[in-house]
């Protein structure tokens, strides 16, 4: 009887963890939920089944070994398999959170990714038209950036691009977004922020860069410089409310503005008007 007791005892106490393991998922994972939920709430009723035949052996003396010896095994491989579980789902969250986070970063230079750039931007234009407040966007491309990849190679042209992104970063306010939409284009989402307020940090940006050792190759240093335009979304005086068809206008305008400056003579900055 005694050995039979304690197999039982230990069967339960397999059990009670194997079911904490379950709980503990349920109300942490944020894949498989349900999954988790399930399992811990048939875990949670086997260790009432559990607790029967132990308080039975305990009552009356009534011993059956067989059951309390495969009782013990059984809830060994339960405890096994739910431990696995965790593991593998804990695993998998940190997997996914890395994913998540590489999807909204460009991986060689650090700068959002296109996808989230145009998503953050959309919820910038979404409160800009909740608040009245002004919002500029701003395009900016490499001048002649192909030269670079041409004649130094685009190892080189890859540092290029890093040190601009970091470069440009700095001048940038913590609210700003800055994103890589192309190649050698990026796009710049200024919340709160007028038409001239764009211009003086374009112009700011141009020059620091113009001014900035951005890599070096072949034993000389590479300098860039960089054309800008700008868009500025006045919620005040456009009609439109549909965050998706701004964005797309406003992307276009100051990717026209940019070309403005590049046919101008490159190395300036320049403001979309009709």
């Amino acid at each position: 009887m005694a050995l039979a007791a304690l197999f039982y005892s230990i069967s339960l106490l397999f059990q009670l963890v194997a079911a904490g393991y379950a709980a503990d998922l349920f109300f942490r994972a944020k894949v498989y939920r349900l999954a988790c939920g399930f399992l811990a709430l048939g875990l949670g009723l086997m260790v009432g089944r559990r607790i029967s035949p132990l308080l039975h052996v305990l009552n009356n003396g009534h011993i059956n070994l067989s059951d309390a010896i495969l009782s013990l095994p059984i809830s060994f491989c339960l405890l096994l398999g739910m431990y696995q579980l965790k593991k593998m789902l804990a695993d998998l969250q940190e997997k996914n959170c890395i994913l998540d986070q590489l999807s909204k970063v460009d991986t060689l230079t650090g700068a959002l990714s296109r996808r989230e750039t145009f998503s953050r931007a959309e919820m910038e234009i979404k409160r800009s038209l909740r608040s009245g407040h002004e919002i500029s966007f701003l395009m900016l491309d490499i001048d002649h950036f192909k030269n670079v990849n041409d004649q130094y190679g685009h190892l080189i042209g890859d540092a290029v691009l890093v040190n601009l992104v970091k470069c440009c970063q700095d001048q940038l306010r913590a609210i700003d977004i800055f994103g890589r939409v192309g190649g050698e284009e990026f796009f710049v989402v200024l919340p709160e922020s007028t038409g001239h307020d764009a211009f003086q940090l374009a112009e700011r940006l141009r020059k620091h860069v113009s001014t900035t050792e951005t890599a070096t190759g072949y034993a000389q240093t590479i300098a860039i410089t960089i054309s800008l335009g700008i868009a500025t979304f006045n919620p005040n005086l456009v009609g439109e409310t549909n965050t998706a068809v701004i964005l797309k206008r406003f992307f276009k305008m100051s990717d026209d503005a940019m070309y403005q400056a590049k046919s101008k003579g490159r190395n300036r900055t320049e403001i979309w008007a009709e």
